[in-house]
């Protein structure tokens, strides 16, 4: 990797970095917007009586019913964060390796 090369990416990965972590912050929030209303959905559930297990496990399985989309929804979505976060370390950590590259060809001249 020449200077000018490490230069474009000294100037190029901030913008990726800072694009990055806007599309990991609204991942996140498209997670909470699910897991929200998955809740809203199961409180929904619970309080018009359609629920109406004797163990925990008859009334997950009794939820599921109703609710399978949207937990499939939310799964989605945790899994979306999960890649937004992994590009966003890459970059992260693509820039500290540019730095010290970059440090080393202002020690070499």
């Amino acid at each position: 990797m020449n200077r000018t090369e490490v230069l474009q990416q000294l100037e190029q990965l901030p913008v990726q970095l800072r694009e990055a972590g806007s599309s990991y912050y609204s991942a996140l929030g498209r997670l909470e917007d699910a897991k929200m209303a998955l809740r809203g959905k199961e409180c929904e559930l619970f309080s018009q009586g359609l629920i109406t297990g004797k163990n925990e496990q008859a009334r997950e399985a009794e939820v599921w019913q109703h609710t399978h989309e949207l937990q499939r929804t939310v799964l989605r979505a945790r899994m979306a964060a999960d890649q937004s976060k992994v590009e966003y370390d890459y970059l992260h950590n693509r820039l500290d390796t540019i730095q010290l590259i970059a440090q080393l060809l202002l020690k070499d001249a």
